[in-house]
């Protein structure tokens, strides 16, 4: 059975494709290349990226209304006092407010990251500017030149190691701005594991696109 893609034509010097969380393919080419045979030669890197998709998904079916937060589940119910129950994974929201909700995340994370972000950043040796916590649409997080950092409001999802992960992998851009050899040592040196990171980072961005709470977050 033949893929289905769709091919999108730009002035670009490389092509490349895209595979959006929902499993549609995006062959982006210039106007000299055919995307056919674009997709002819990188036919099983996309099948097994669309399986990877559709194993995640069949295992995690049925959680799209539950809060992903540190790593877990955890069930929202409309109630008069908001609180979070971290024993019975349990959110409890004023009708239904997600403001209470966003502002509780932001809070958290940043007092979790003031801290986080002197430890690490004395710990490796590098000196930063700013801290923004804000959705962003493609990254967990970003580091200017300037040396401020801005790190995504979902990173509350994540597990608090891939948190650390995250935060020293943008520490390290202070010390060499390019994923070159010398980055990956730097991130290494203080988080060996970062590859097996990687891997979990991307399945965790899935999971919050498909979710229909963090969905709602964005626009509150």
């Amino acid at each position: 059975m033949g893929l289905k893609y769709t091919t999108i034509v730009r002035n670009v010097k490389y092509s490349r494709i895209e595979i959006n969380p929902s499993g549609e393919v995006r062959v982006i080419v210039p106007p000299t290349q055919n995307p056919g045979e674009l997709v002819q030669i990188k036919q099983a890197w996309i099948r097994k990226k669309l399986e990877e998709i559709d194993a995640i998904r069949n295992q995690f079916n049925g959680f799209e209304n539950k809060l992903l937060l540190n790593g877990d589940f955890y069930e929202v119910i409309e109630g008069e006092e908001f609180s979070v129950n971290p024993k019975f994974k349990v959110v409890i929201l004023p009708e239904g407010n997600l403001k209470v909700l966003k502002r509780w995340l932001k809070n958290q994370l940043r007092k979790e990251l003031d801290f986080k972000v002197r430890l690490f950043a004395s710990i490796i040796g590098v000196k930063y500017r700013k801290v923004y916590i804000r959705f962003q649409k493609t990254k967990w997080a970003s580091c200017s030149r300037k040396g401020n950092l801005s790190l995504n409001l979902m990173l509350t999802a994540l597990p608090e190691s891939l948190r650390d992960y995250v935060v020293i992998h943008e520490l390290a851009h202070l010390e060499e701005p390019r994923h070159s050899k010398r980055f990956w040592e730097i991130v290494g040196a203080y988080y060996p594991d970062y590859k097996k990171a990687e891997t979990e980072l991307k399945k965790y961005w899935l999971l919050l696109e498909w979710n229909e709470i963090w969905k709602s977050l964005r626009n509150v």
